[in-house]
């Protein structure tokens, strides 16, 4: 048990000091994509999504939800309508040359990007991805955790299309 627990902190130090290059955004959003598990911890209207637990919700109102991780608000918001009638994501391609980090995603049915700017002091991270959408200003030094953090609640969404159905149908009722 001892080794077990040195060892896991030799290898903590090493990471945790290390620094990313972009390259290794390419990795975490790969490694994320590939570990899918089938592990919900939040509902809300209409999905569910693993949510970890260092981040903590302060707000959620239907498709929006607020999240805090240290001092960073990560803004989450899920468009359930493209999801129903599985409209092709507008992807932000075209100004893409000059970000501090673009990546595109594909994974079989599940498209998006992640995009990086240089904002003054901070940099304002976009991540597009099954439908979703999360948005955040960090610091260089945050960027790898929070964009993990940000895959890896976007990559576990999982829609309900019963309820999605339910609740059409019961909006459809309402203008009529």
């Amino acid at each position: 048990m001892k080794k077990k627990f040195l060892l896991l902190m030799v290898l903590l130090l090493c990471i945790g000091c290390t620094r990313i290059n972009n390259n290794n955004y390419d990795v975490i959003v790969n490694d994320v994509i590939e570990n899918s598990n089938n592990i919900y911890n939040t509902n809300s209207l209409g999905y569910k999504y693993y949510l970890p637990f260092s981040i903590n919700k302060v707000y959620d109102k239907d498709y929006n939800q607020i999240f805090k991780v240290n001092d960073i608000h990560m803004y989450l918001y899920v468009d359930v309508i493209s999801y129903y009638y599985k409209n092709n994501l507008n992807l932000d391609d075209k100004d893409s040359s000059d970000c501090y980090y673009y990546y595109k995603i594909n994974n079989n049915n599940k498209n998006g990007y992640v995009k990086i700017n240089k904002d003054k002091d901070k940099y304002f991270m976009k991540v597009v991805y099954n439908y979703a959408k999360i948005e955040t200003y960090v610091e260089e030094y945050e960027l790898a955790d929070i964009l993990s953090y940000s895959m890896i609640i976007l990559n576990s969404i999982n829609y309900n299309d019963n309820l999605i159905e339910k609740i059409k149908y019961i909006i459809q009722i309402g203008r009529a």
